[in-house]
């Protein structure tokens, strides 16, 4: 951009800078949408990872599952609360389940070896 300078008129010249410096602005606005629509994309992106359901880096086969099981029906499970590939991590989510879950039956499995159970509703 060009600006003329007329000392005759100083209030041209503050009209073509205040009019550069809109063109400027409306510049750097298209160049913050360009960026604000990528930051969309890229956080929407993120949100869908995190609320996806499925466990990530543990391979359920071989993990230390902590599992909530059905109340009333027999050995039918509700939901896995956790699953690590640590037994440490494993031991802690157990202590924090039976806290989170008092009066509900909970497993610590390893595959198939039961490792440690709280088992309040069984007859």
């Amino acid at each position: 951009m060009f600006s003329f300078c007329s000392h005759d008129r100083p209030e041209i010249d503050g009209q073509l800078h205040s009019l550069g410096l809109i063109e400027k602005l409306r510049d750097d606005l298209r160049a913050f949408d360009g960026a604000k629509g990528e930051l969309y994309y890229r956080l929407e992106e993120v949100l869908r990872e995190l609320a996806n359901p499925n466990l990530h880096d543990v391979n359920l086969v071989t993990a230390f599952k902590i599992e909530l099981w059905d109340r009333y029906g027999r050995d039918h499970l509700r939901m896995i609360i956790a699953a690590t590939s640590s037994i440490a991590i494993a031991q802690a989510a157990f202590d924090a389940a039976v806290a989170q879950y008092s009066g509900e039956r909970l497993t610590l499995r390893k595959g198939a070896m039961v490792l440690r159970e709280l088992n309040l509703h069984r007859a």
